[in-house]
């Protein structure tokens, strides 16, 4: 083979590399929301820092709040009752005291969004008003997730469901 050849069958594997390459999602993405990834080293902080403080914590629970919290977050700013990161802190610090937890853990940015999710969804629920309910259901629904297999799958509007078992991957009895 000569040098001018290898150099093309080189070209064309880049070419054809980098174009599977755009198909293949966002490379240690969880989700992506919108465009934007949730990485899944957020994922695996959150299930670390939270997994203490609030039982029952799943993947596909963690992922669906934090591909929503935006949106939750600004629905609530928008009607008033906006949460700040220091609402979100206050969340936090007292789900450690409760725990009985010695010492003052620190957070990540994506545990603390969480957090601010959680403040501003009760915030909304507080309003009692089916008006805005009904308007951050509709902003939800519009909400574009795409799970990666691996950490769950799509559900029903922004929600993420639980992974679904490979077919090929037989439990053993």
């Amino acid at each position: 083979m000569t040098k001018a050849r290898r150099i093309g069958a080189l070209l064309l594997a880049l070419a054809a590399g980098a174009t599977l390459a755009g198909c293949a999602g966002q490379p240690g993405a969880a989700a992506v929301v919108d465009g934007q990834a949730i990485p899944a080293s957020d994922v695996r902080e959150v299930m670390t820092e939270l997994g203490a403080y609030f039982q029952g914590a799943t993947v596909p629970n963690v992922i669906t709040v934090l591909a929503q919290e935006p949106t939750v977050v600004d629905v609530a700013s928008e009607h008033g009752v906006g949460v700040s990161d220091a609402d979100a802190a206050k969340l936090l610090d007292q789900a450690v005291a409760a725990s009985g937890t010695k010492g003052t853990p620190t957070f990540s940015d994506a545990s603390m969004a969480i957090a601010r999710y959680s403040v501003a969804l009760t915030n909304i629920q507080g309003l009692g008003d089916d008006a805005v309910t009904s308007e951050l259901s509709d902003r939800l629904a519009k909400v574009h997730v795409e799970v990666n297999p691996r950490y769950g799958s799509n559900g029903e509007g922004s929600n993420v469901a639980a992974p679904k078992p490979f077919p090929w991957i037989v439990a053993s009895k």
